[in-house]
Order: C-alpha cells, then sequence, then structure tokens
C-alpha cells in the first residue's frame, strides 16, 4: 500500500472512531473529577467547560472493577447552598442513562457562587459509589473533596459558608476545639420558692355546742399555744346540763354500789360521760368535776395541737353557734416549699427528687427538701408549673411567706453534648463549626435540646467523635459570612 494510500486509511480510522464517540453519546476528552467506591468508578466531566446560573449538564461515565461500561446503575445527583438565616437552596435528581455506561443529569443552579455536590451510584448487585465536592459558577471544571466507599453510611454535604485559615493562624486569634462527646448530663432547675404551713397538719377548733365566750387567753393571731393549753371558757347550758346529768348518774352509781345493783347505774354514767367527752370537754376537767361535786358555769375549751394561731375569729363575750371556726392551728416543725418552674423544665420533675434551699436565715450550705407532689396542672396566669417539697423545720428557721432558691439537680443520663460556647444562635437556627481539618470550617444546623452546666444537648446534627469551634466562633462566622457574600458577585 502507498503512503498516501496508508495516510487515507489512518484519517478514515480516525474520522470513524470520533463518530462512534459522538453515536455513543462519550466525549474523549479526560474527566473533570473522578471517584470510587465499592465496585464501581465514576468519571464526572462538565461538557461546557464551566458552570453558570441556569441549567447545567453534568456527564457521568460510571464502569466496573474491570474498566467495563455499567447501563444498570442508578446515579443521583444532590447540589445544594445553605446560608446562614435562608432557607437551602438545590434539589436532587436522577441522571439519565444515555449509553455504553454513560449518564446526564441536568441542574439548575438558582444563583452564581459555590454549589455542594453530593454524587451516587449504586447498582442492584450491590456495588456502589459515593462522592462529595463542589461547583463553582465561573471555574473551569468541579472538584471533589471525598469519596465513600459505603452507601450505607450517609454523606453529609459541605456547608455553604466553608473558611479556610491557616492552623498556625487559629492558634493566634485564640481559636479553641472540643469534641461532641456522648456522656452522662445533669440539668440544674433553677427557681423561687415559697415557704407555707404543712396543709395536713393544721387543726381547727370548734364546738359542737352553743354557747358564749367568758374568757379569752389566745386573745392574738400569731400567738404560740400548746396542746392541752385553755384557749377559753364558754357558758353553754347544754355542757351545764350535761355535767349535771354526769354528776347524778354517779350520785347514782354509789346508791346502787350501796345496795348491791350496780349495773344499770354504770351504764348511766358511762353514757354521761362519753357525752362530754364527744363535746371536747377535757379528761382532767372531768375529773376535777368528779372531785368538785359541783359544775362549772365556764368551761375551758383547750387547744387540741401545739402551733401557731394563724386564724381567730373569737373575741370575749361572743356568741359561738355550733361548727364555728374559732381559731386554726398551725405547727412549725415541717414546712412545705411551693415552688414553681418555667413550662420547659416541667416534664423534668418527678416525687422523691431532692433539693437544696438557700435562704439568708440558713446555713451557708442550705438544706435539704424532698419534691413530693407535683401540680398536674400549669399556672394560666405565669404559664408555669408547680411542685411541693417538705422538710422538717426543728429550729423553725424557716416561716412561712419566707422565699427561697430552689436548685433541683436532674440527672439526665447520656446524651451527646459540646459546650455551651460552641453554640451560636441565629434566629430559630443553632449553628456550630465544625472542623473539617487543614483549617476547614464549616458551619452546620444543629437541634439542639437542654442547656446545663456541662454543655448544651444535641438532639440532631453531630456525631460523638466530631470536632467543633468552642471559641472563637464569631470571628469564624463573620468570615464565613464575608466568603458567602462575596461568592454572590
Amino acid at each position: 500500500m502507498s503512503n498516501s494510500n496508508r495516510r487515507s486509511a489512518v484519517a478514515i480510522a480516525a474520522v470513524l472512531a470520533l463518530l462512534a464517540c459522538r453515536d455513543a453519546g462519550q466525549t474523549p476528552s479526560a474527566p473533570d473529577a473522578i471517584f470510587s467506591g465499592a465496585g464501581l468508578h465514576v468519571d464526572v466531566s462538565l461538557p461546557e467547560g464551566a458552570a453558570r446560573a441556569g441549567v447545567n449538564e453534568l456527564r457521568l461515565r460510571v464502569r466496573d472493577a474491570s474498566g467495563a461500561p455499567v447501563d444498570d446503575a442508578r446515579v443521583g445527583v444532590a447540589y445544594s447552598m445553605p446560608m446562614a438565616g435562608m432557607a437551602t437552596m438545590g434539589g436532587k435528581v436522577e441522571a439519565e442513562r444515555i449509553g455504553r455506561g454513560e449518564y446526564r443529569a441536568q441542574i439548575t443552579l438558582d444563583m452564581a457562587g459555590t454549589w455542594q455536590l453530593a454524587l451516587d451510584a449504586a447498582r442492584p448487585s450491590g456495588e456502589v459509589a459515593h462522592g462529595e465536592g463542589s461547583l463553582r459558577t465561573g471555574a473551569a471544571g468541579l472538584r471533589l473533596e471525598a469519596a465513600h466507599a459505603a452507601a450505607s453510611e450517609p454523606a453529609r454535604a459541605t456547608e455553604a459558608g466553608e473558611v479556610r485559615i491557616d492552623p498556625a493562624r487559629l492558634q493566634q486569634i485564640g481559636v479553641r476545639f472540643a469534641n461532641v462527646e456522648r456522656g452522662p448530663l445533669a440539668h440544674t432547675i433553677r427557681a423561687t420558692g415559697t415557704v407555707v404551713w404543712d396543709e395536713t397538719k393544721l387543726v381547727d377548733v370548734s364546738l359542737k355546742v352553743r354557747g358564749w365566750v367568758r374568757e379569752l387567753f389566745a386573745d392574738a393571731q400569731g400567738a404560740r399555744v400548746s396542746a392541752g393549753e385553755p384557749l377559753f371558757t364558754v357558758y353553754s347550758p347544754e355542757l351545764y346540763a350535761a355535767q349535771l346529768e354526769y354528776l347524778d348518774a354517779l350520785r347514782a352509781q354509789t346508791a346502787a354500789r350501796a345496795t348491791g345493783a350496780p349495773d344499770r347505774a354504770d351504764g348511766l354514767v358511762r353514757a354521761a360521760r362519753a357525752r362530754l367527752r364527744l363535746w371536747d370537754v377535757a379528761d382532767a376537767d372531768v375529773a376535777a368535776l368528779e372531785a368538785r361535786g359541783q359544775p362549772l358555769e365556764a368551761v375551758p375549751v383547750r387547744a387540741p395541737a401545739s402551733g401557731f394561731l394563724i386564724d381567730k375569729t373569737v373575741v370575749a363575750g361572743g356568741a359561738i353557734e355550733p361548727g364555728m371556726r374559732l381559731f386554726r392551728i398551725a405547727p412549725l416543725e415541717r414546712v412545705w416549699v411551693d415552688v414553681q418552674v418555667f413550662e420547659s423544665d416541667a416534664r423534668l420533675l418527678s416525687v422523691g427528687q431532692v433539693a437544696t434551699l438557700r435562704a439568708p436565715s440558713l446555713p451557708a450550705n442550705g438544706l435539704e427538701a424532698r419534691v413530693t407532689y407535683v401540680y398536674p396542672a400549669l399556672d394560666a396566669a405565669t404559664r408555669t408549673a408547680r411542685a411541693r417539697l417538705e422538710l422538717a423545720n426543728p429550729v423553725q428557721a424557716l416561716r412561712p411567706e419566707t422565699w427561697v432558691e430552689v436548685e433541683l439537680r436532674v440527672d439526665l443520663g447520656p446524651r451527646l453534648h459540646v459546650p455551651a460556647s460552641a453554640v451560636l444562635y441565629a434566629g430559630e437556627r443553632r449553628v456550630v463549626f465544625v472542623d473539617r481539618g487543614e483549617g476547614r470550617l464549616a458551619p452546620r444546623s444543629v437541634e439542639t435540646g437542654l442547656v446545663t452546666a456541662d454543655g448544651v444537648e444535641i438532639v440532631s446534627g453531630l456525631e460523638a467523635g466530631e470536632r467543633v469551634v468552642a471559641s472563637g466562633n464569631f470571628l469564624i462566622a463573620a468570615e464565613s459570612r464575608l466568603e458567602s457574600a462575596l461568592e454572590q458577585w
């Protein structure tokens, strides 16, 4: 074959090869990025060379471990541009199968800037590949920063606003890091309580008969009384008649015993004595009546318990009706504390919890009390939950209506948490900066729980072992916002 014929054959072969590539939808140029996984290799290209705001096309070539084209894979592309204080832009598309291992995906970039990519390829037989990267409008090609061999671990795309600062510079400006930890977490509920009387120990003084007050000994509210101490004397026709009846029964009993037939007389004595006892005549006064042999016009009414008079409605000479509350007596050896906590802490209250009370009148280390009751309803006016504490008060250091500071420590068990200084608050969002290595710091939205002295509970958004910025994050946030803004120009 002549040289001219050979040149013609080579040219024809080249043209046929180009046509074959075009017909197959392939491009012979080198890919812009490559990622691999468990049994799959994927080449990614931007046919137009540079991304732009609007519709962009990505070409992906999928091959198996031997290099053969794969046509039965599902290929997905997710793209996003989250920004602090704004809703995340982006979406997710499934690539169209073209043939001979090539796939095409169209993504719509709503604005100029840096967009984050997450690419996945998976075959029914189980081979998978995953890659993460970024795509910047106006710049040629794209960049894949990470590839994972297992698709079972969902990838978290890099958030917009990532900044790169030299590690030495981070140390100079005082940026400190902390690990995301899962460990015991405790929450301290701090509230204000009011000392009140122990309602279960309150005693009311009233009479079961009608009468008039003669002498009044307990003449002032707040006076301290002892059990058995006379409060006042009362003239009551019914009490006077009951005393006469008792004395008559005693005389009849004496006469019956002299004749040797005391049975009926004994029953009359028991009945008359029982009536006096039911009308609250003290045993000592009944004994004095027996010894004296004459009824008293004014019968003493004695305190049924020791304590303080917290209510008094009787005066000397006043008339008394049956059932009228004359006094209310309250002891101080044991008191209650009525405490109100925020609605958000209500679910943490439970009976049996130990609390520490502090007040100027108490020892420096405070006193211990215990939760004995949690009220079922919230206070409609203050939207707070109420609980009742009880404690002994032997030296009466606590007086009703005293205000005390209450601390309730609640053990929450193992929880994921970070230092409180690591969390930035942007409106309703909670953001931390995650250390991605080599001076790369990326903002990440998290969902937080309780704020405790040990740190802030992380409900979602972080995993144990990750590193976050614990101090200096306001400087990092300012740099992140600046870079995000500049990328939009």
